[in-house]
């Protein structure tokens, strides 16, 4: 019977050498919807009255658009004949998903009914771009400035969730003094370590993150994969060093305009009123430019017991400031691991798919298999924040 060694919190700092080993996967298969480009076009009230003295005239329009199928004709008054060229097509059987909106188009000379409300403009402008195969393209970064949060935990979560269900994606641990997708998820994953530990080593981040999304021709002529997700994990203390590469450096800009990628904040939560006041900080230089996931690490209590998120009228009003721009707000649970299991991993280095297959321990087995499917099961309704086309279970 082996002796396992007890760890204090959620997150240990235990070195092991791994060796590279990358970690392949066959890309998204993106749909654009349909461009239509409709000129001169003009909308006919399938409402409008017409007298019941008055015959129908036989017309040859021209630059008209076709007539709602569904309108009422009154019984009395013959159809209209109707010559129609330059006509914009009304699909009413498409296949496109139904969050993709079937007039993507350019219209000149036309008249309409859309509302102009800026925020529903920004909402309709976000679901667009979630159909736009480099708007898929996310940079989810896992923090929790509170050091022993979970942080890590939930990271290394996040990876086999990926692996699983066969998401290709980068792993940038900038943790130095606590590794922990270096020192479990290397060998199962293309992990790199991430130095950003003073203001060159930022710019060089910046430089080199371009640069994994979009790589250049080796000199050998062989072409690396391009890469359309990247989970980065911080180090705890990393607000400071974030507010720079956001407000200094214009961080948010790069991610969006020169990588093409949509951003999502990862913050782990206690139940300790610092979190609060650390997510409150996070905002005021992030904005309502990013989607926010809340994590609450159920290892510190039960979801009750988070009552300075659950009460904080300052987190209300954020939340319906980001979700109005037509950004994502949302909180999610990460379940509590058993101490013995996770102390287990912990100290022999393994994945949580390696605890799944190793035969030491049944009660291990049991634990993680509840553990994870609780896990993925958090992640499923907000899967696209986390760059996941799809469940594989589904």
């Amino acid at each position: 019977m082996m002796t396992i060694k007890i760890a204090n919190d959620n997150n240990r700092n235990t070195s092991n050498n791994l060796a590279d080993q990358l970690f392949s996967n066959t890309p998204f298969n993106n749909i654009a919807p349909k461009n239509v480009t409709e000129e001169n076009t003009s909308n006919t009230d399938p409402d409008s009255p017409v007298p019941d003295n008055i015959a129908p005239k036989n017309v040859t329009e021209e630059n008209t658009s076709n007539t709602d199928p569904d309108s009422t004709v009154l019984d009395n008054v013959p159809p209209k004949n109707v010559t129609e060229e330059n006509i914009g097509n009304t699909e009413l059987d498409s296949l496109a998903p139904d969050n993709i909106a079937l007039n993507n188009a350019t219209e000149e000379n036309t008249s309409n009914t859309q509302s102009n409300n800026p925020v529903s403009e920004k909402n309709n402008k976000n679901n667009n771009n979630k159909n736009n195969p480099e708007q898929l393209r996310r940079l989810v970064m896992v923090t929790g400035d509170k050091g022993g949060v979970g942080k890590s935990t939930f990271a290394r979560g996040l990876a086999q969730t990926y692996i699983d269900n066969a998401v290709k994606f980068v792993g940038l641990d900038a943790d130095n003094s606590n590794p922990h997708l270096i020192r479990f998820y290397e060998k199962a994953a293309n992990i790199q370590r991430l130095d950003i530990s003073n203001s060159d080593k930022l710019d060089e981040f910046v430089d080199n993150l371009k640069e994994l999304v979009y790589p250049k021709s080796k000199e050998s002529g062989k072409y690396r994969d391009s890469q359309s997700l990247i989970l980065l994990e911080t180090p705890s203390q990393f607000l400071p060093t974030l507010k720079i590469l956001i407000t200094e450096m214009g961080f948010l800009d790069v991610v969006n305009n020169k990588c093409k990628m949509q951003v999502t904040i990862v913050i782990v939560i206690s139940t300790i009123i610092d979190c609060i006041t650390q997510l409150l900080e996070l905002y005021s230089f992030c904005g309502d430019r990013v989607d926010y996931v809340i994590v609450k690490n159920l290892f510190y209590g039960e979801t009750e017991q988070f009552t300075f998120y659950n009460s904080s009228e300052e987190i209300k009003v954020i939340e319906q400031q980001v979700k109005a721009t037509g950004h994502d707000f949302t909180s999610i649970n990460m379940p509590k691991l058993a101490k013995k299991s996770y102390d287990y991993l912990d100290v022999k280095n393994l994945t949580f798919r390696q605890g799944l297959e190793q035969d030491e321990y049944p009660s291990v087995f049991g634990r993680v298999l509840s553990w994870l499917n609780n896990f993925k099961g958090q992640i499923k309704p907000k899967k696209d924040l986390f760059g996941i086309e799809k469940i594989l279970s589904e």
